[in-house]
């Protein structure tokens, strides 16, 4: 974070954790500084009951002027000494104690600025939205599709997504003084069930989390609750309504019938089954598919159809080429 710049020539030791006080004094300060340079400037809500803190992570956009703010011009603004540039520039590490993230517009602040709030409280959101099939992430709400196909984008807004949850974007901006508070505002969700929320063995949990013990907090915490404390349908298909709510069930229909096809015609019209019906090497193979696609107008008219039916056509057309060799 801002601590790598000063790790190019410090040991981790010799920097010092930031108090909440002067933590509060420098985020003022630094905020007014990027405002110069910045229309937006935000810095995600730090977790509650924090004693200290490592640096300051800064989130903003639209350039003032219009122009494209470098990295020089903002560790000046800083009065930073020594800066990382990173991610082509996007992000930056400045030896202030500060992280500098450029964000392409407002949408895209809101998501980190959601998802990187109030601590782990963003994690443990998308591990209830991923619990019932869902991806949720600073880039938005997504369905997984099966691989090799892209995942069905729902929304980059983190309001939509809160919304589709059962969660209040307005509860969430007025702050949280505890941990507990977090954990019971992300339990309003109407698809919070503890019940499927895996908790790992210890000894693979820490490692699996990677220290961060708000969220591991978190579920111990849900597993002592019950799902009838809460507005939960256990049964609901979370992905079909998704796809409803946000406009794209036609996208996931048509991705679905294409996965179905390209498994049909893999398993019943390719090479190794023609080779064993006409006995063709794979040029004699090749040509007698493409004139079965040729006859019946595209190979997607085979699906569905009897695997006799197709084999009559490749032999059919093996006699053809045969006779006009």
């Amino acid at each position: 974070m801002g601590g790598r710049a000063f790790l190019q020539d410090l040991s981790p030791d010799s920097l010092p954790r930031l108090p909440p006080a002067l933590y509060a004094l420098l985020k003022e300060r630094l905020s007014a500084a990027l405002k110069i340079l910045y229309e937006i400037v935000e810095v995600p809500a730090e977790a509650p009951e924090k004693n200290d803190h490592g640096d300051i992570d800064f989130v903003v956009a639209r350039p003032l002027g219009g122009e494209e703010v470098t990295p020089e011009q903002v560790g000046r603004a800083l009065g930073a000494v020594k800066s990382i540039e990173l991610d082509g520039y996007r992000t930056s590490n400045y030896a202030i104690e500060v992280d500098v993230k450029v964000c392409a517009d407002e949408e895209e602040v809101e998501g980190i600025t959601v998802f990187h709030g109030y601590g782990d409280l963003g994690i443990i959101i998308c591990a209830i939205a991923k619990s019932y099939g869902l991806s949720l992430s600073p880039k938005g709400l997504k369905i997984a599709s099966p691989h090799p196909d892209p995942p069905v984008h729902l929304t980059s807004s983190p309001r939509a997504a809160f919304d589709f949850m059962g969660l209040s974007m307005d509860r969430w901006a007025e702050g949280f003084e505890t941990a507990q508070d977090t954990f019971k505002f992300a339990a309003t969700s109407r698809l919070f069930d503890p019940r499927r929320l895996h908790v790992p063995q210890m000894n693979s949990f820490q490692k699996s989390v990677g220290g961060r013990n708000m969220y591991r907090d978190f579920l111990v915490w849900a597993q002592d609750k019950t799902p009838a404390e809460y507005t939960l349908s256990s049964d609901c298909d979370a992905v079909e309504e998704a796809l409803v709510r946000f406009g794209k069930k036609a996208e996931w229909d048509a991705a679905a019938h294409e996965r179905y096809v390209r498994a049909w015609l893999k398993n019943n019209f390719n090479g190794k089954l023609i080779a064993e019906w006409t006995g063709l090497g794979w040029r004699g193979v090749k040509a007698v598919m493409d004139d079965v696609r040729s006859s019946v107008g595209g190979e997607r008219t085979l699906v569905g159809r009897q695997m006799e039916e197709i084999k009559d056509l490749v032999l059919a057309s093996q006699r053809l080429l045969e006779l006009s060799a």
